[in-house]
């Protein structure tokens, strides 16, 4: 068996992350291997349909478990890559700055979250800086209008959470499958009325999927 380190990044024992085994749809070859592992003369081996993933990539890893493994791998790194890109708004001659890279959209857009986030207030005043989150697949990069109430809401809202980093990943589970499965307008539709529920409900629905 393979060391239970990510296979989407550098996660694993020895940053102290624990990884989960994601097993994906058996190619043939994949099958043989099971077959032959069935035999009690069969040394343990890695399953070659399986691979871990940490805790930021096992949904990416779970969007694609009816692919092969090496074809979800290779989609995540094809059309999941992402840079967050910071903008510096004090020094406007400061060009955008790339200030960190990886591949996952959960794992993407819960960077661009943590980020953002950190440059307001729950009173509303807000720091001079700004990021997006550039997605090499061809969609539009992803950031918020700075006029909009969406960020602040999100921020106040998430204040007054119990588990406010678990709530986080919710919003950012549920915006990345939107992402995933209808584009990037969709994703900022979603959010946009995820921010209408949570001034009209104490529990908004568009979450209780997620086990808020």
């Amino acid at each position: 068996m393979m060391p239970p380190d990510c296979w989407l990044c550098d996660k694993g024992q020895n940053t102290q992350d624990d990884c989960e085994l994601i097993c994906f749809a058996r190619t043939a070859s994949d099958q043989e291997w099971h077959d032959q592992a069935a035999s009690p003369f069969a040394r343990p081996d890695h399953p070659p349909d399986c691979g871990w993933f940490c805790n930021d990539h096992i949904e990416t890893a779970r969007s694609l478990v009816h692919c092969d493994l090496k074809s979800a791998l290779d989609h995540i790194r094809t059309n999941e890559s992402w840079h967050l890109i910071y903008i510096d708004l004090f020094d406007r001659e400061t060009p955008p700055m790339v200030q960190t890279s990886g591949v996952g959209l959960e794992s993407g857009l819960l960077r661009f979250w943590d980020q953002i986030l950190a440059t307001i207030e729950v009173s509303g005043v807000r720091y001079p800086s700004d990021y997006r989150l550039s997605l090499t697949c061809g969609l539009p990069d992803y950031s918020l209008n700075r006029d909009d109430s969406e960020l602040l809401t999100i921020k106040q809202f998430l204040s007054d959470q119990n588990d406010a980093a678990k709530v986080e990943r919710h919003i950012v589970q549920s915006q990345a499958s939107v992402m995933r499965a209808n584009g990037h307008q969709a994703a900022v539709q979603w959010l946009t009325e995820l921010c209408t529920q949570i001034t009209e409900q104490a529990d908004p629905d568009l979450l209780k999927d997620q086990g808020q």
